[in-house]
């Protein structure tokens, strides 16, 4: 199903990790998005390292094809890198490990990075309600796209976590969120919402963000509008995203669409995909 606009979303029926990634960013002519940047931090989810399996955490085949997607497209491989910066009782070069990103990587010569311990800048939101000033690790200010991998997952709190709540791994310290979560989830996203994201959604997570509870869900979701994204998989797990808070406030501060009848989604039809994740 297709309707016109500017910003298309593409929604992709498939159980391939390495493959439908490049199909799905194909579908919405990503590399056409991407020629307008220098470098990218490609920002997967590894909050911990629960193993992939689980659905808590990226599948690393994933972030494998969206590697083999830019090489494929002329990036070289020193124009971007893998970053991320998990709970901090977690060190996340072992957590890349032990979720088997580093072996997935093996051979094409990607820098990882842990941004929990890079140096962090103090960086004012411009138009931040309840976030005004953030410390971010120093790649999110380096990096001029961020591509953000989140898992197809519910959140106890938000409801569902997705691309925009990706972007906590980029700050620290991360408790600074958890008062009026949703409206500092927006203002995070007013200064480092993700260029392009693609949301790793062939096995979900339901329950808890890190119950690993999977659930198959079959689907790579890609788009450069990362509300109508947020809103597409927030959907596809039984959420309406009217009742997502974040996503509300995120339409309403002018940072993307929510309204699934005016989100141009390419590919399958969404209610066909829809599953009711348990909460």
């Amino acid at each position: 199903m297709s309707r016109l606009t500017s910003k298309p979303v593409s929604v992709l029926r498939t159980t391939d990790p390495v493959n439908g990634p490049k199909q799905a960013l194909e579908i919405i002519h990503a590399d056409k998005i991407l020629e307008r940047y220098q470098r990218i931090l490609i920002k997967p989810n590894y909050v911990n390292n629960s193993d992939p399996s689980t659905g808590v955490t990226t599948d690393p085949r994933v972030v494998r094809g969206i590697v083999e997607y830019l090489l494929e497209h002329g990036w070289s491989n020193s124009e971007f890198a893998v970053g991320e910066g998990g709970m901090a009782s977690f060190n996340t070069i072992e957590t890349f490990q032990k979720v088997g990103l580093t072996d997935e990587l093996k051979g094409y010569g990607v820098k990882l990075i842990d941004l929990n311990a890079e140096p962090h800048v103090e960086v004012k939101i411009e138009g931040g309600r309840s976030l005004k000033s953030v410390k971010v690790a120093r790649s999110f200010t380096e990096y001029d796209c961020i591509l953000s991998v989140p898992k197809l997952k519910v959140h106890c709190w938000s409801l569902s976590t997705l691309s925009m709540k990706n972007m906590m791994g980029g700050i620290l310290p991360k408790g600074i969120m958890h008062d009026d979560l949703a409206q500092k989830i927006v203002d995070l996203n007013r200064a480092f919402g993700p260029e392009l994201t693609v949301i790793d959604g062939i096995l979900g997570c339901q329950r808890h963000e890190l119950a690993c509870d999977p659930i198959a869900s079959n689907v790579i979701i890609a788009g450069e509008d990362f509300v109508a994204t947020d809103a597409i998989g927030s959907f596809l797990m039984g959420l309406c995203p009217d009742d997502v808070p974040y996503l509300a406030l995120a339409k309403k501060a002018g940072l993307g669409e929510n309204d699934l009848d005016k989100i141009d989604y390419i590919g399958e039809t969404i209610s066909l995909l829809r599953k009711h994740y348990k909460m």
